[in-house]
């Protein structure tokens, strides 16, 4: 009776305290972790700067980056062979998809440089309840009809997943015209269907790259973040990257700046 009479104190004692600590290890061991991730874009050859963000990205916990776009300047063999040895010896694990940059060549010498050394220009994955979409918006010319009829199929599970989407054009912007379908009326149009689907399917958010400065906005009720820019030059900002963690139902975004 004296020990069953000691335990029945011990409990009340504690669960009257504000501070108890056995709920959070609780949290800890059910829920683990936040997710944390990084996104980068625009990097223009810039590979001392890609390197200390990787650096950066390792250091701080996040599970993978998504590069959305511009490894390279011309988008040749050698520039994205490069890119891509960097990548590999940080590492830290990486998807990419390519920009206007890296499909300049290919698209010059009707060759697919591009997939050739990174493989597969568009694909999507799960980690922690989120869908990643990563579309290959990079062409002038739009997106072809096999990407479009497999991004449809895709946003099937949005409702049910959490899903994020990464292009490398916006879809639109509040001020710059430098967005996808600029000087092409059929990918402006895809463009547009894409707002549309992304709304229908309850797309949480955007994330973008190609206009070389870091900003969040929400237009048509799409939410979009554009990420910056790691490259030295045609940066209107210190070039950056973005950190993001999934906390609850919402997103935590840390721009990270590197430093010279």
């Amino acid at each position: 009776m004296i020990i069953i009479f000691g335990i029945y104190c011990a409990l009340r004692y504690f669960s009257s305290k504000k501070t108890f600590l056995i709920p959070q290890i609780i949290k800890e061991e059910v829920f683990g972790k936040p997710l944390k991730f990084a996104v980068s874009a625009d990097i223009h050859l810039s590979f001392g700067n890609l390197q200390k963000a990787l650096s950066k990205v390792k250091q701080d916990g996040a599970e993978f980056v998504i590069i959305a776009g511009d490894l390279t300047s011309l988008g040749k063999d050698n520039e994205l062979k490069e890119a891509k040895s960097v990548l590999d010896a940080s590492g830290v694990k990486y998807f990419v998809i390519p920009g206007n940059h890296d499909l300049w060549w290919s698209e010059k010498i009707k060759v697919d440089v591009f997939e050739k050394i990174f493989g597969k220009r568009y694909q999507t994955f799960k980690a922690d309840n989120i869908k990643f979409i990563l579309i290959d918006n990079g062409s002038w010319q739009g997106m072809g009809e096999e990407q479009m009829v497999w991004l449809k199929n895709e946003l099937e599970e949005c409702p049910v997943f959490y899903c994020l989407v990464f292009t490398h054009m916006p879809l639109n912007h509040p001020s710059s015209a430098h967005i996808m379908g600029e000087g092409n009326a059929k990918a402006a149009s895809q463009a547009a269907e894409l707002r549309k689907l992304f709304l229908e399917k309850k797309v949480k958010e955007v994330f973008s790259g190609h206009l070389h400065y870091s900003s969040s906005y929400e237009l048509d009720g799409l939410k979009t973040t554009i990420v910056g820019s790691l490259a030295d030059d045609r940066n209107y900002q210190f070039p950056r990257f973005l950190e993001v963690t999934k906390i609850g139902e919402g997103l935590e975004k840390r721009e990270v700046t590197i430093e010279k």
